[in-house]
């Protein structure tokens, strides 16, 4: 019912819909940087994958060359070369 109401209300005020979603919010900068918002924390990081909690379940990044720029409560920064990305339950 809640999350109903702040839709609707999300919408007559004509908010963003990343302001209402709980879900993370991913930003790709062609194939070299990735943005993350609204995660809930960081399962495993290598050089060639990281995987992040959310609150859709566990976010799976595949590449090369991986490296943590920025790491804050509910944002990370990650440069190197993007391969594959993925939901699992969790």
């Amino acid at each position: 019912m809640l999350k109903r109401l702040q839709k609707h209300a999300g919408e007559i005020l004509e908010f963003p819909t990343d302001v209402l979603n709980n879900g993370p919010k991913i930003t790709i900068i062609g194939r070299s940087e990735i943005i993350i918002e609204y995660f809930d924390e960081v399962v495993g990081f290598s050089d060639q994958e990281i995987t992040l909690q959310t609150s859709e379940g566990k976010l799976c990044l595949n590449g090369d060359k991986f490296i943590l720029t920025t790491v804050q409560d509910h944002e990370i920064n990650i440069r190197g070369r993007l391969t594959g990305l993925s939901f699992g339950e969790g």
